[in-house]
């Protein structure tokens, strides 16, 4: 998966070691080649070592980097040539990351890109410095650059947390042949990769490491990294991956690839990248459309009011603590249909419900509206059907839940089922109309899960909430009328 090639030179008389970069048009930013080079690190996994490098050169128009002559290779053939020793590997850069300071990590998002690690002689670990790591970036392609940096941040990890998260990365690059999130698919579905089991047999100990670190809870991550940077963090890693069995043998290119294709060609894999598919495009139901987006500018005058009331209240019980969990559901989707931001949250601790931003807009958008126009254009649809569907004045739409059922499907754990209203379409690929124009109101039987934590104060909190399933069903059409909304439904 690297193609940078690593080739010996003679430079002035001298055996160098020489690293292909990309072509010399490209340049180097002057400031780069000045001033005193910073040292780069070697480690076997017990002590560090200095490293230098001496500088570029070009060679048939393209540029190289070079330094003193010695065997490197690409810290991507720990999932080749290197699979049997990759986890001692792994453990090695792990070290030498809690012994670098911030100036040496120079992390992006909270990652150390790959394109700065080799595999160094005598079975060691080599880090190169931020300076030249900041001339790989810029000379590399950025296919790559994305690959091993980008594509390594596990998006819902704590940044303290994520240097961790890319250490397991690299024991299930190593063990399946391929990075778990570098798929547009398993990002846009939550970042949830194809189980390690479908392309490599682990033992369950080392697999569920992996697994229990990808998969972490907020707190989970807080409690594991503290105080500490992600840097420092990493002694927990380097503890709890002592000892543990990598049995696996090491391999050529060819046969990564050949077991990479064969493992998704299979209906395992092939199966959960459809349920990935549907996740991702579940995920996709959020997205705003149309006259619902606005300027971030007017959501933070218009937000603040409310937000301002939340904030000064946030040590204060909730309006749901009297309620058990399928109460507080209920009172989760009265409060979407009023389109009521503070009331929706009430009860959530740690994490935002899937639908907070999407009510938020809307309240922002009735806000404007009724600032500007003194119009209150959102319709509860439970009022609207309780009043037999009337006509909607045409500047008007109708928005809410109307629940259908709500099951305890586990331990503190509920499943509501209902069918969601909404003006304008989730999935549409382009923007929307003005939610105003409208003749039809559009429908999705929804299935959200929650999960629910009694707390030491004495009340019932959501810690977790996720749609789990949608179904778009024929839009309602509905009239539209001209008339003085004071004289028919009142919205919000």
């Amino acid at each position: 998966m690297d193609n940078r090639e690593i080739i010996d030179i003679e430079r002035d008389g001298y055996p160098k070691t020489a690293i292909k970069l990309g072509l010399e048009e490209y340049g180097v930013p002057k400031h780069l080649l000045q001033g005193e080079k910073m040292e780069g690190i070697i480690t076997d996994g017990k002590e560090i070592q200095p490293w230098y490098w001496d500088g570029f050169c070009t060679i048939d128009d393209w540029r190289y980097v070079y330094f003193d002559r010695c065997h490197i290779e690409s810290i991507h053939t720990i999932a080749t040539d290197h699979r049997a020793e990759a986890l001692d590997f792994i453990r090695m850069i792990a070290f030498a990351l809690t012994k670098a300071d911030q100036e040496f990590l120079d992390l992006n998002n909270g990652v150390f890109p790959l394109y700065r690690i080799y595999i160094y002689e005598n079975d060691r670990i080599l880090l190169l410095p931020p300076d030249l790591g900041d001339v790989v970036s810029i000379m590399i392609d950025e296919e790559t650059k994305s690959r091993e940096s980008t594509f390594l941040i596990q998006g819902k990890a704590e940044e303290s947390f994520r240097l961790i998260c890319e250490m397991a990365e690299l024991m299930y690059y190593a063990a399946s042949g391929t990075l778990p999130f570098s798929r547009e698919i398993i990002i846009g579905s939550g970042y949830r990769e194809i189980p390690l089991s479908c392309y490599a047999g682990l033992p369950d100990k080392t697999d569920g490491f992996i697994s229990f670190i990808f998969h972490a809870k907020s707190r989970e991550m807080r409690d594991i990294t503290g105080n500490r940077n992600g840097a420092q963090a990493l002694s927990w890693f380097l503890d709890k991956s002592e000892g543990l069995e990598w049995p696996l043998g090491s391999r050529s290119e060819s046969e990564r690839k050949e077991s990479v294709e064969k493992a998704e060609e299979g209906r395992e894999v092939q199966s959960y990248l459809e349920d990935a598919a549907k996740k991702a495009k579940r995920n996709a139901f959020w997205r705003v459309k149309g006259t619902v987006i606005t300027v971030l500018a007017v959501i933070a005058v218009f937000v603040g009011a409310f937000l301002v009331s939340y904030i000064s209240n946030l040590l204060e019980p909730p309006l749901t603590k009297d309620l058990d969990p399928e109460g507080i559901i209920y009172a989760v989707y009265d409060a979407q249909s009023n389109i009521d931001p503070q009331a929706l949250d009430t009860a959530v601790k740690g994490d935002d419900l899937p639908q907070s931003m999407e009510v938020i807009n809307l309240y922002v958008t009735s806000t404007m509206r009724y600032a500007y126009e003194s119009l209150s254009p959102s319709i509860n649809v439970n009022d609207w059907i309780a009043q037999g569907r009337p006509p909607v004045p045409s500047t008007s739409y109708i928005y809410g839940v109307v629940v259908e059922s709500v099951e305890q499907t586990g331990e503190n754990e509920y499943t509501a089922k209902g069918i969601w209203y909404a003006p304008f379409p989730y999935d549409s690929e382009e923007e929307t109309a003005a939610i105003a124009e409208n003749a039809v109101v559009y429908r999705y039987e929804v299935t959200q899960t929650f999960t629910f934590e009694w707390n030491d104060r004495g009340w019932w909190n959501i810690v977790g909430s996720e749609i789990t399933e949608y179904t778009e069903l024929e839009p309602e059409p509905i009239e539209l009328v001209v008339e003085n909304t004071n004289a028919l439904i009142s919205g919000v």
